[in-house]
C-alpha cells in the first residue's frame, strides 16, 4: 500500500493520487520518490482538444488553461475529460530508498511512463504548444512516485513521436498481442498519427499479408502530408476511408456488401465510433478500445443488442515489454514521419475545427452526464457551470455552491451527488438555518442516551453517522454559529466526532457540499465565519449565476415547468413565443423559483389552452393594462367596433403613471422608459397626470 504515497493526497487525504482532487506537489521528496525537471509534456488527446476548445484555440491561453489545471489539483489531470498524459525531463535528485534497479542517476534524461492523473506536478512556465502531437515544452518538475516505470531516453528516437507512442503502450501491446493469426482488421481513428501507430503495429504483428482498413472520421485534422506518409498510407493500409463517425448509422451504410473484421482497434475519441466498431467486428471477432474517451459501455449495450459474441478488450496493465516494443514501432515510422509534419498553426483552423470538437465535446459530455435531472444549460454561462458540476462530482472533494436565492444551488448538490461515486450511499440534506442553536450540535452528532434532559432514553445518531460513506448537503452554511464551526472543522480535518455527551470518537467519511447565498469571504473578514472552515469547504467552487445573467435559459425553463405543471394538473397548455419573450425580458429577483412559481399561476389562470403576453403582462405588470380588458367587446358582441387609438393612449398612460409613481422623478422615469424628459412631460399633461 505504501507504494502509492498516499501522504500526497491533500483531497481527500489518504485516497490514491489518480483518484484524488489535488496532489501534494512541493519539491521536497517523499521516501523513495524522484524528482525531474520538466522538458516534454504530452496531454492525452481528447484532453488536449477540450482545453484547446475552451481557451479559442488561443495559445496564451491554451498555456493558462494548462496551468490552472495544474495549480488547482497540483497535477495535469483534465477534470473535465478525466485524463492526463506523459511527460520526460531530466533526474534532478533520487531519494536514497529510492529502488534503483537501472541505475538511474542526476541528470539522465529519462520518460516516466505513468498517467499524469497520478503525478505530483510543478510548472513554472510553457514555452511552446506543439498541436500536431499535442505536447509543450515547459520549465518545472514532476515528482516520480515509486513503483512508477522511469525509462531512460533513447537519444536516437524522435521525442515527440516516442511520446506520443509511449502513451498508446497498454493497448499498442494488447494490439500487437492479439494480432497474431487474424486475417482481417479495421483501425477507427480521428487522428492520423494514431492510426498509423495502430496501422503498423498490426502489420508488424500480423504480417504482410493482412488487409487493414482504416477508417478516419471527416473531421480529421491534417497533421501529416507528404510523400513520406503517403508511402506509409500504402505501406500498412488496403483502403482509407474518410466518414462521419458521429452518425453511425450513416456511416455502416458505406461498408454494405464490405466483408467484416477479425479486430476491430477502436483510437477515435468520438462518440459514434463504439458502434461502428461493433457493427465491423464479425461475430467472434475482436473488439479493442485504445482510449477512455470510448463509450465502452454503450459498446456492451450494441452488442447485446445485436446477439453478437464478440470479445471486448481494452489495454493490459504495464508490463516491461511496453517499452522494446514501443521502441520498435518508433524506429520503423520515424523515417517516414520526418519533413512530413505540417506546419502548427496549420493543423487547428479556429472556427471550423473548434466547432467540430466542441459538438464532440458536447456529445462526450452527454453520454456521460449519468444524472442531470431537468438542468437547464442553453446559456453560455450555465454551460459552463454544467461543466463544472461534471468535472467535479467524481472527485471526492468538497464543494461550495455560492448564488442568489433561487438560483438552484439544491439542485446543483442533487446532480453532484447523482454523478458521484457515492451515489448509491446516504444523501443527507440540512438546512443550517432552520436548526435551533441549541439542538445544531445534537442534530449533527447525535447524543448518548441520558445525555441531557428530555434526550431519549435510547440515544440517537445524528447527521453525520446517518451519512458514513456518503454526502452531506449543508445548505445556508453561512447561518452556523462559530462554537459549531469548530466542531464541523474537526469532522472535516479528522473524520470523527464526539456525541453530545460522548467520551468516545465516531468515525465517520463524508463528503461536505456546502451552500449559501452569503459571501463568505466577507463574513470571514468580519470574523462571524471561521477562515480555516471557509477553506475546507470551498475546495471546489460553484458560482450558480442568477437568471437576469442566463436570460436566453428562461424561455427553455419556462418549457420545462409547462410539461411540469401540465403532467400535475392533467392540462394540456402551453406558452407562446412572445409570451417567452415577455418572460425573458422581465427582471427576476426571485430567480428560478420566482419563474417557476408565476408560470404555475400562469397555466392555472388561463382560460384558454395557450398562454398570451397578455395573460403575461397581467400577471407581472397588471396596473399597465389599467382598463383596457374593459374597452375590449365581449366575444359574443360581433358589432361592436374596437378603438385601437384609444387603446394604445390606455396602455401608454398606465405605463407612464407606473413608471413616474416607481422612479419619483420625471427624469429617472422618462431614463426607465427610453424617452426624453420633455416628451415624459408633455405627455403627462396630455394624459392629466
Amino acid at each position: 500500500m505504501n507504494t502509492f504515497r498516499l501522504e500526497r493526497s491533500l483531497t481527500p487525504r489518504g485516497t490514491f493520487t489518480p483518484l484524488a482532487w489535488e496532489l501534494d506537489n512541493s519539491s521536497q521528496l517523499h521516501e523513495g520518490e524522484v524528482r525531474i525537471a520538466l522538458d516534454r509534456v504530452h496531454v492525452e488527446g481528447t484532453s488536449f482538444r477540450q482545453i484547446c476548445q475552451e481557451a479559442g484555440n488561443d495559445e496564451e491561453r491554451i498555456k493558462e488553461k494548462i496551468k490552472d489545471i495544474v495549480i488547482r489539483r497540483g497535477k495535469l489531470h483534465n477534470p473535465v475529460t478525466d485524463t492526463g498524459g506523459l511527460f520526460c525531463g531530466v533526474i534532478e535528485e533520487i531519494d536514497s530508498k529510492y529502488s534503483n534497479e537501472k541505475g538511474l542517476k542526476p541528470g539522465d534524461e529519462v520518460i516516466c511512463n505513468s498517467s499524469l492523473a497520478g503525478i505530483p506536478m510543478y510548472i513554472d512556465k510553457i514555452n511552446e504548444i506543439d498541436k500536431v502531437y499535442p505536447q509543450f515544452t515547459a520549465e518545472g518538475y514532476a515528482i516520480s512516485l515509486p513503483g512508477m516505470p522511469i525509462i531512460k531516453r533513447p537519444r536516437d528516437l524522435p521525442i515527440d513521436l516516442l511520446l506520443f507512442t509511449f502513451n498508446e503502450s497498454g493497448t499498442i501491446y494488447t494490439v500487437s498481442k492479439r494480432a497474431k493469426d487474424k486475417k482481417r482488421f479495421a483501425v477507427l481513428a480521428n487522428n492520423v498519427i494514431m492510426a498509423l501507430i495502430y496501422g503498423y503495429t498490426i502489420k508488424k504483428s500480423a504480417g504482410e499479408d493482412a488487409e487493414i482498413y482504416c477508417v478516419l472520421d471527416r473531421n480529421t485534422p491534417v497533421a501529416l502530408k507528404g510523400e513520406g506518409i503517403e508511402e506509409i498510407k500504402k505501406k500498412i493500409f488496403t483502403e482509407v476511408r474518410y466518414v462521419n463517425m458521429m452518425r453511425p448509422a450513416e456511416c455502416l451504410k458505406n461498408f454494405e456488401g464490405t466483408p467484416q473484421m477479425d479486430m476491430v482497434v477502436n483510437c477515435a475519441d468520438i462518440p459514434g465510433a463504439e458502434t461502428i466498431s461493433v457493427m465491423a467486428a464479425k461475430s467472434g471477432g475482436t473488439v479493442i478500445f485504445a482510449n477512455f474517451i470510448s463509450n465502452y459501455n454503450i459498446a456492451l449495450y450494441v452488442t447485446e443488442a445485436t446477439s453478437k459474441d464478440i470479445n471486448i478488450r481494452c489495454a493490459d496493465g504495464y508490463l516491461e515489454k511496453y517499452d522494446e516494443l514501443d521502441f520498435e514501432i518508433v524506429r520503423g515510422l520515424a523515417p517516414y514521419f520526418e519533413g512530413n509534419l505540417v506546419p502548427r498553426e496549420k493543423t487547428i483552423t479556429g472556427g471550423q475545427r473548434s466547432e467540430v470538437d466542441r459538438e464532440i465535446l458536447e456529445q462526450y459530455n452527454q453520454h456521460n452526464l449519468e444524472e442531470a435531472e431537468d438542468f437547464i444549460a442553453a446559456s453560455p454561462r450555465m454551460r459552463s457551470v454544467l461543466d463544472e458540476i461534471m468535472s467535479v462530482s467524481k472527485y471526492d472533494c468538497n464543494v461550495l455552491i455560492t448564488g442568489d436565492t433561487g438560483v438552484g444551488k439544491e439542485k446543483v448538490a442533487n446532480i453532484i451527488q447523482k454523478n458521484s461515486r457515492r451515489k448509491m450511499q446516504p444523501f443527507i440534506k440540512i438546512n443550517c438555518a432552520s436548526i435551533s442553536p441549541n439542538l445544531i450540535e445534537s442534530e449533527f452528532f447525535g447524543y448518548e442516551k441520558g445525555a441531557f434532559t428530555g434526550a431519549d432514553t435510547k440515544g440517537k445518531i445524528g447527521y453525520f453517522e446517518a451519512a458514513d460513506n456518503g454526502i452531506i448537503f449543508l445548505d445556508e452554511v453561512g447561518e452556523l454559529p462559530m462554537d459549531m464551526q469548530a466542531k464541523l472543522l474537526r469532522v472535516i480535518q479528522d473524520g470523527e466526532f464526539l456525541k453530545v455527551g460522548g467520551t468516545t470518537p465516531v468515525k465517520t467519511d463524508v463528503r461536505i457540499i456546502s451552500a449559501t447565498n452569503k459571501d463568505l469571504e466577507d463574513l470571514v473578514e468580519k470574523r462571524v465565519f471561521r477562515r480555516d472552515l471557509y477553506y475546507r469547504l470551498n475546495v471546489f467552487p460553484i458560482k450558480v449565476p442568477a437568471l437576469d445573467e442566463r436570460i436566453e435559459d428562461i424561455p427553455h425553463l419556462a418549457d420545462n415547468f409547462v410539461r411540469k405543471y401540465n403532467e400535475k394538473f392533467g392540462m394540456d397548455k402551453y406558452i407562446d413565443e412572445e409570451a417567452k419573450e415577455s418572460l425573458a425580458s422581465h427582471k427576476w429577483p426571485g430567480n428560478i423559483r420566482e419563474l417557476e412559481n408565476v408560470i404555475q399561476r400562469l397555466l392555472i389562470a388561463s382560460s384558454s389552452d395557450a398562454v398570451t403576453v397578455i395573460d403575461v403582462v397581467k400577471e407581472l405588470d397588471g396596473g399597465l393594462l389599467g382598463g383596457i380588458e374593459a374597452m375590449l367587446p365581449a366575444e359574443s358582441d360581433q358589432e361592436s367596433d374596437i378603438d385601437l387609438t384609444s387603446m394604445v393612449e390606455a396602455f401608454e398612460k398606465n405605463i407612464i403613471r407606473e413608471a413616474c409613481e416607481r422612479y419619483g422623478s420625471t427624469r429617472k422615469a422618462a431614463k426607465a422608459i427610453g424617452i426624453s424628459q420633455t416628451q415624459l412631460v408633455r405627455k403627462k399633461n396630455k394624459y392629466g397626470l
